[in-house]
C-alpha cells in the first residue's frame, strides 16, 4: 500500500472513531435521565428517548458515509487497512466493529465483500464485578427495606415497611435456605411507566432470577411485583415489547449478566432489547451463517397462507422468518412499496405492548445460493426482483425484514388441542384490545396475520395496513330503513375511505362456529364503535396507556 493510501486509512479510521464515539455518546445521553423521567411521570419524554436512539443508528451511518466522501477512489485494500486502524483505535470493541461494517456496506453500495469483522475477540469486564452483592438472612424484611431505600425512589417509609413484609413472605416461600446470596445490577431498567431492579439469587449451584418491578402514578412510586422465575422475566424481555433504557459503560458485560438471568434468550435478542439493534442484527447474521454451515438445510417458503404484500421464507429448523416486499400487490391492496416501508418504521418507533413483533430491517444481507431451494429462488427473483439479486454465488437482499418465527394462528387453530385453541382464541381478542389501547388499528384482522409464540401468546405481524386510531372513523351500522335495505347486497348507507364498522368484524375475524362464539363471549365490546371511539378519544387527549408485562403480586 502506498504512503498516501496508508495515510488516508489512518485519517478515515480517526474520522470513523469520532463518528462512533459521538453516536454512542448521544445514545447514552438518551438513557442518562431515565430515572428522573420515571420519577417525574414524563412518559412521553421517556418514549421519545427510545425513539431517538432508534433513529440515531441510521443518522450516524449516513453522517459517517458523508465524511468518507474524499476517499471514494480507494478500494478493498484501503478499506481493510482502515479496518485494522479503526480496530486498534477503538480497542477491539465489538460494537465499534459492527458500526464500521454497517458504514462499509453503505459506503460501498452493498458490496458484501466489505464486511470485514468476524466474531469479536475482545474480552469484556467480568460482569460480576459490577453487581451489588446482598446477603439476605431470614427474616428478609430488614434487608429488603435497606435495598429499597438504596434505590433512591421517594417511597414513604410506612409503604416500604409494608411492601418489604410482603416481599419477605414471597422470598420465604421461594428459597429453601434462611441465608441467600443475591446479586443485583446497580442500574434499573426503564420502559414506559415501569422500572425494574434485576438480579439473581444463588442457592448452591442454582441461579434463581429476581426482579423487583416498580410503577409510578399520581399517587406515587410503588413496588408492584416480585418476579422470581425465568418465564416471568422472559415475558418482560419479549421480542414483541419495546426497548429498555438502562445505563452501562460496558454493553457486553451487561449482556453477560442478562444471559445469567435469562440463559434461554438469544444474545442477539438481548442486545436488541437494550436498543443496540445494529449489533443484535450483526449477531443474527453470524448465527445464521454458522447454522447454515453446520446443518446444510435449505430455505423454503414459510408455511401458511401467502401474503399479498410480503413474501415470506424460512428454514425448517430455524426460529426466524425473512420477509420481502413484493414487486406488485394484487387487488384489493393499494399501498405502495414506500408506504409499506413507512409502516414498518412506524412500528419500530411505536410501543409494541407485547402484541407486535419486532421486525428488524436488514439492508445488503447476503446468503450463499446453495442454501436456497431452486423453486424458492426463482420465486424470489420473479416476485421480489426489486429486493433480490444473485451475484457470484451469493443471494443479495437489498431489503429484507427478519422476525421471530411463530405459528400462524389459522394453522394453530387447525392442529392444536381444544384447550390450547381456547386459550389462543381468547388471547387473540386480548391482542386486538391491547393494540387498540396502544393506539393501533391493525387494518387486516384476518387470523393468518397473527402468530402464536412458544409462550402461547398471540402476536400480530402484518403491518401494511396498520394505522393509528386517529386516522379511523369508527361507526355503528345504521338501522335498515326497510326490507329492501335488509336484502340488499350493497350497503344502504354511505361509506367513506376511513370508515370502519366494528360490527362487521364478526364476519371475518373467525370462521362461524365454536371459536367465533367463544371470542364473542369474551370480547363482544370489540364489535362496538363505542369501544374504539373511547380509546381514540383517550389517545387524542394525549394520554399514555400502561399495559403491564407481568401479574402484580404485591397488592395490599
Amino acid at each position: 500500500m502506498s504512503t498516501t493510501s496508508a495515510s488516508d486509512s489512518l485519517q478515515a479510521a480517526l474520522l470513523l472513531r469520532a463518528s462512533y464515539e459521538k453516536f454512542y455518546g448521544t445514545f447514552n445521553d438518551c438513557t442518562v435521565d431515565s430515572k428522573e423521567r420515571f420519577q417525574k411521570l414524563l412518559w412521553k419524554e421517556q418514549r421519545e428517548a427510545v425513539r431517538k436512539r432508534i433513529i440515531l443508528h441510521d443518522l450516524a451511518f449516513e453522517k459517517a458515509v458523508e465524511g468518507l466522501a474524499p476517499y471514494r477512489q480507494h478500494g478493498r485494500g484501503w478499506w481493510k487497512e482502515t479496518a485494522n486502524e479503526f480496530d486498534i483505535q477503538t480497542n477491539h470493541n465489538p460494537l465499534a466493529q459492527t458500526f464500521f461494517d454497517a458504514v462499509g456496506r453503505i459506503f460501498f453500495k452493498g458490496d458484501l465483500a466489505f464486511t470485514l469483522f468476524d466474531v469479536a475477540k475482545k474480552e469484556s469486564l467480568d460482569f460480576r464485578l459490577t453487581l451489588k452483592k446482598v446477603e439476605l438472612t431470614d427474616p428478609f424484611q430488614n434487608w429488603i427495606e435497606i435495598l429499597l431505600k438504596d434505590i433512591g425512589f421517594e417511597i414513604p417509609t410506612k409503604n416500604i415497611e409494608k411492601v418489604a413484609a410482603r416481599v419477605s413472605d414471597l422470598l420465604r416461600k421461594r428459597f429453601l435456605q434462611p441465608l441467600v446470596t443475591c446479586f443485583f445490577y446497580p442500574d434499573l431498567f426503564y420502559r414506559n411507566k415501569h422500572a425494574y431492579l434485576l438480579g439473581y439469587a444463588q442457592e448452591g449451584e442454582a441461579i434463581i432470577p429476581l426482579s423487583l418491578a416498580f410503577t409510578n402514578t399520581e399517587q406515587g412510586i410503588t413496588l408492584n411485583a416480585l418476579l422470581t422465575t425465568e418465564e416471568q422475566i422472559k415475558n418482560v424481555f419479549a421480542f414483541s415489547r419495546s426497548y429498555f433504557l438502562v445505563s452501562t459503560s460496558d454493553p457486553k458485560a451487561l449482556i453477560d449478566f442478562l444471559l445469567t438471568v435469562l440463559p434461554a434468550k438469544p444474545e442477539a435478542q438481548l442486545y436488541m432489547n437494550l436498543g443496540y439493534q445494529e449489533h443484535g442484527k450483526e449477531l443474527v447474521v453470524r448465527h445464521l451463517h454458522r447454522h447454515l454451515q453446520e446443518n446444510r438445510s435449505q430455505f423454503i417458503v414459510a408455511p401458511g397462507i401467502a401474503g399479498m404484500v410480503m413474501m415470506v421464507f424460512t428454514l425448517p429448523d430455524y426460529d426466524l422468518v425473512f420477509k420481502l416486499i413484493r414487486d406488485h400487490f394484487r387487488p384489493p391492496k393499494s399501498v405502495t412499496r414506500e408506504e409499506v416501508i413507512d409502516k414498518y418504521k412506524f412500528i419500530a418507533m411505536h410501543d409494541r405492548v407485547g402484541r407486535l413483533a419486532d421486525a428488524q430491517r436488514f439492508e445488503y444481507l447476503g446468503l450463499p445460493v446453495a442454501y436456497f431451494d431452486q423453486q424458492l429462488l426463482a420465486y424470489l427473483l420473479t416476485d421480489c426482483s426489486q429486493s433480490v439479486s444473485v451475484l457470484h454465488g451469493i443471494v443479495c437482499f437489498q431489503d429484507v425484514y427478519v422476525e421471530r418465527k411463530m405459528v400462524p394462528l389459522n394453522l394453530y387453530l387447525e392442529h392444536e388441542t381444544p384447550e390450547n385453541c381456547r386459550h389462543a382464541v381468547i388471547d387473540f381478542g386480548n391482542a386486538i384490545r391491547e393494540m387498540a389501547m396502544s393506539n393501533i388499528f391493525p387494518g387486516d384482522l384476518l387470523i393468518k396475520n397473527f402468530g402464536v409464540t412458544r409462550e402461547k401468546r398471540v402476536v400480530f405481524y402484518d403491518y401494511d395496513e396498520i394505522v393509528p386510531l386517529a386516522e379511523c372513523t369508527f361507526k355503528d351500522i345504521p338501522k335498515a330503513r326497510n326490507d329492501d335495505d335488509e336484502m340488499s347486497a350493497e350497503p344502504w348507507y354511505a361509506v367513506n375511505e376511513s370508515d370502519i364498522f366494528p360490527e362487521e368484524l364478526v364476519k371475518f375475524l373467525l370462521p362461524e362456529g365454536e371459536h367465533r362464539n367463544l371470542f364473542a363471549a369474551h370480547h363482544q365490546e370489540l364489535y362496538t364503535a363505542r369501544f374504539w371511539n373511547e380509546l381514540k378519544k383517550f389517545h387524542q387527549e394525549d394520554q399514555v396507556v400502561d399495559i403491564q408485562p407481568y401479574e402484580p403480586n404485591l397488592s395490599s
